[in-house]
């Protein structure tokens, strides 16, 4: 990323250490960005690069994960969306957010609606993008074999740290595994290959008992009850072919959010905003001039 990145360590509730990332000008309206699991502020590349012009943009590590530490605790519960919320509230409060535009890919998504869930006064709105509100397994590739095997497989991710160190200069540095990717649907055509690489990359670094455990704690999280009574603007953004998080989860938040519109990108993956960014942030700079900060219509 060209842009300048302030970054700023802020200790959450439990005293884990967080990595905080600012971009943009001194002043301005906040947008905040929650990662998905295994991203980190370069997934963000294309719409910190719109967007920063304007807005000032914050966002994080979560905890275990890229430059924030590991908590003391270190079981699932530590993991859990209330920890990761609390580690959101520290963030804010060190940059003095009292109220921002909440932007979610993934993971995101289900951190962004349990924050919701204590804090709507501190959302102008929020925007879900290729999320779920709750137990991801249960809709996954739209098969009932992830409820089977995905909790298991976490348990013994940890112990493949070896197996996915040695894959690295065949995942992150060829065409091979980019192009099988492709073919098995995973992600699209247009995925822009060098942020997709530098994510791999990173990813293969990353502690997979911190990741597992993250993702432990996800599989389990439920949000769908709040979704009636979310008052703010919200946009909701699919991929058509998104197999995580397929298209029909996204319409049913969309049915059971009062106030929330949905667009589909055609064709688009799971990684929508690196696939085809100029159309996710043009939605996005279209729903905050419509129906964010809309500019009252001078009376004649």
């Amino acid at each position: 990323m060209k842009l300048e990145v302030f970054q700023k360590d802020v200790t959450s509730a439990d005293g884990t250490r967080i990595r905080a990332y600012v971009v943009g000008p001194p002043v301005g309206e906040w947008i905040v960005l929650a990662n998905g699991l295994g991203g980190n502020i370069e997934a963000w590349r294309y719409l910190v690069e719109h967007f920063s012009q304007k807005y000032r943009i914050l966002t994080w590590d979560y905890r275990g994960l890229y430059r924030s530490s590991k908590p003391k605790d270190n079981s699932v519960f530590a993991y859990s969306m209330s920890r990761q919320c609390e580690d959101m509230e520290a963030v804010l409060k060190a940059e003095e957010v009292d109220k921002a535009v909440f932007i979610g890919w993934s993971m995101g998504v289900q951190v962004l609606l349990e924050f919701y869930r204590e804090h709507k006064e501190r959302f102008h709105a929020m925007v879900l993008i290729n999320g779920t509100y709750g137990r991801p397994f249960e809709t996954a590739f739209r098969s009932q074999w992830m409820r089977k095997v995905g909790k298991p497989f976490l348990q013994v991710m940890p112990k493949l740290t070896p197996l996915f160190r040695l894959s690295r200069p065949v995942v992150a540095k060829t065409p091979l595994f980019i192009n099988t990717v492709k073919m098995l649907g995973l992600v699209g055509p247009t995925l822009d290959h060098e942020v997709f690489y530098d994510l791999c990359d990173d990813w293969l670094q990353l502690d997979f008992d911190a990741y597992s455990k993250t993702f432990a704690a996800l599989a389990d999280h439920d949000a769908s009850d709040i979704l009636p009574f979310i008052e703010c603007p919200t946009l909701i953004i699919a991929g058509e072919k998104d197999l995580f998080t397929p298209k029909e989860v996204s319409e049913k938040m969309r049915a059971e959010i009062p106030q929330a519109e949905l667009v589909t990108v055609q064709n688009g993956s799971h990684y929508t905003p690196v696939e085809y960014p100029a159309s996710v942030n043009l939605h996005i700079e279209t729903f905050l001039a419509n129906r964010v900060f809309a500019k009252p219509k001078k009376r004649r």
